[in-house]
């Protein structure tokens, strides 16, 4: 290769080095502005004044919902987000809006929870907000749900046959295992021998948790709805009575087994013939 020619060469490799150079200075500069972000948007979200300063008009009342009753200890608990505050208030902890909308505070529900407070922004300010109160279908109900199993895994976990086949039978069960619960057996369904309690020949009790396999397209919020003002149904776990039964058919339809219609279930079936 002739000088002129190497000379050339030379000249096209300078100018690709430095656009990888301006690339690779561009990304590291994206990855420290989004990791930065992450890190203020994380402790921005653990602020409920923050949350409630540019979300939608139900944010602010479930908000205002929740503070009144701090302040009001001896009023009636409205609804099942506000029992939450009065129950960690009682036990001298503290309780937050994040606390059960970033899903299971694993890194892939937190970015989702970002994102979706970053749509909520946008939609503040661009005033497109619904002002619907009291929305009982979201689409990111799974995340709440996530925080419901992740903070009630022993209630999923407790063998009660009948008495809680509608938590122990749900496939978040099985996560809630899988995550290091401990299966608790209660003492009617240990004396009777259900659920697989039969004691082996080393003595040992292979009690085992039954779950449905496959998707079931069922929320804790089908049947505890956190932000529905329902003071009467406080000591029910805020379980609304037709909400209930229906999201029990729609269980046992994924199931396969049991009542399969709400007719069916309340014990209609055959009447007046």
């Amino acid at each position: 290769m002739t000088a002129p020619e190497e000379r050339a060469v030379h000249v096209q490799k300078r100018p690709r080095r430095r656009l990888w150079l301006i690339l690779g200075g561009l990304v590291g500069v994206l990855i420290v502005l989004g990791g930065g972000g992450f890190l203020v948007g994380t402790a921005l979200e653990e602020q409920d004044t923050f949350c409630a300063s540019c979300h939608t008009p139900s944010e602010v009342t479930y908000f205002n919902r929740a503070y009144m009753a701090l302040d009001q200890p001896a009023e009636t608990t409205v609804d099942l987000a506000t029992a939450h505050y009065r129950a960690a208030q009682a036990s001298r902890t503290v309780f937050k809006c994040i606390d059960c909308h970033r899903g299971d505070a694993g890194l892939s529900h937190r970015v989702t929870a970002l994102a979706l407070g970053a749509y909520d922004a946008v939609v503040f300010f661009a005033g497109r907000d619904d002002p619907t109160i009291e929305k009982h279908k979201t689409k990111t109900g799974w995340l709440a749900n996530a925080a419901c199993t992740t903070c009630h895994g022993e209630t999923l976990l407790y063998l009660d046959g009948i008495n809680n086949h509608f938590h122990s039978y749900l496939p978040a069960a099985r996560v809630a295992l899988e995550r290091g619960g401990t299966l608790r057996i209660s003492d009617a369904v240990r004396e009777s021998g259900r659920e697989g309690a039969r004691v082996n020949s080393s003595g040992e009790s292979p009690f085992t948790l039954k779950t449905i396999d496959g998707v079931v397209p069922i929320q804790c919020s089908d049947c505890h709805q956190p932000h529905k003002a329902q003071p009467e149904s406080a000591t029910s776990y805020f379980m609304a009575k037709d909400l209930r039964i229906a999201t029990c058919v729609d269980c046992h339809i994924a199931a396969k087994q049991g009542p399969q219609s709400v007719r069916e279930l309340s014990g209609e079936e055959g009447e007046g013939d």
